[in-house]
């Protein structure tokens, strides 16, 4: 539903790997040059998912510093840990039906 809805609102997609071989579910760039790296998961309940989702979007963040940093769950609340200021948590279905959460 991510991928569809990104290319819907004009991205043109691909996925990271890092060094570490961690992945990014998407980076995303629209022809303008807005850039969102995001990570999808269906619930960041345990601590090890979490810390999973987090981990390649904090490493790969710095490489692209005008990219917005966006972890999307089925979640109807936000992770139960403070997540670092540049990465921005979406619950699906609100970042579904409004694109202007970028």
């Amino acid at each position: 539903m991510v991928y569809l809805e990104l290319e819907r609102r004009g991205y043109d997609i691909g996925y990271l790997r890092t060094r570490e071989g961690w992945e990014v579910d998407f980076c995303a760039v629209q022809p303008l040059g807005k850039s969102l790296l995001v990570q999808v998961c269906s619930d960041v309940n345990s601590p090890e998912t979490l810390e999973r989702e987090l981990r390649a979007l904090q490493s790969v963040s710095p490489l692209y510093p005008d990219a917005a940093s966006l972890l999307i769950t089925l979640d109807s609340a936000p992770p139960k840990i403070e997540l670092p200021k540049n990465i921005q948590w979406y619950p699906a279905i609100e970042w579904l039906l409004n694109k202007n959460m970028e």
